[in-house]
Order: C-alpha cells, then sequence, then structure tokens
C-alpha cells in the first residue's frame, strides 16, 4: 500500500527524532519490528504515515487552528484494537498496539 519506504515519511522521522530523544540510539535499526508493524497497521487502514496523523486533526473554519480531533481518533480505536487483536493474543499483540500508539504519540495524537 505505501508509495514509497516508510522512512522517507514525515511523520515517520517525527516519531525516530522524539524516540532518540528519549532513548538515544537508532530506535529502527535496534527494533525493527517498530518500522514493520506500523507499515502492516497502515496497510490494514489503507492509509500511509502521514495519511493517517492527518486523519486524526480537523481545522476550525473561522480560524483554520488546526486541532486533534476526538471524533477521529474514536473512529480509529476500534481498527487499532482490531489490528492488535489479529496479532495474536498476550505480549506480542500489545507490543504491535504499543508501536503504532507510540507512532501516533510522538505526532501528536494520543491514544489511550
Amino acid at each position: 500500500m505505501l508509495e514509497r519506504p516508510i522512512e522517507s515519511y514525515q511523520s515517520v522521522a517525527t516519531w525516530a527524532g522524539g524516540l532518540h530523544q528519549q532513548w538515544g540510539g537508532d530506535p529502527f535499526a535496534e527494533d525493527p519490528a517498530k518500522l514493520q508493524t506500523l507499515a502492516a497497521f497502515c496497510d490494514f487502514i489503507a492509509k500511509d504515515p502521514d495519511a493517517l496523523v492527518a486523519f486524526c486533526f480537523l481545522r476550525k473554519r473561522a480560524t483554520g487552528e488546526r486541532f486533534a480531533s476526538k471524533q477521529r481518533r474514536d473512529e480509529l480505536m476500534p481498527k487499532l484494537k482490531e489490528f492488535e487483536e489479529a496479532g495474536g493474543r498476550g505480549v506480542e499483540a500489545r507490543r504491535r498496539r504499543s508501536h503504532v500508539v507510540s507512532f501516533l504519540s510522538h505526532n501528536g495524537v494520543l491514544i489511550y
């Protein structure tokens, strides 16, 4: 589904920068499953990483100010749960969810 390498998306670079700032090192070299999981989730919902982040934000008509949409996050939650459950049960399923939530939170989308 992705039109180009996942590392080339701005939202992925933002995620990498945030992880590097938090933990140091190269987060994707140390744990390639992060990118693999994000790519799988993007395929699952048919959106590239940048489109996924953009989907979670709207703009106020009057001012053009960008804001996180609770409605869009609520739309995303069942899909995230379905993706998590498709990865099995237990630790591996939670890890899949954790990778996607980490990506979203580093891009300003708070998922809980």
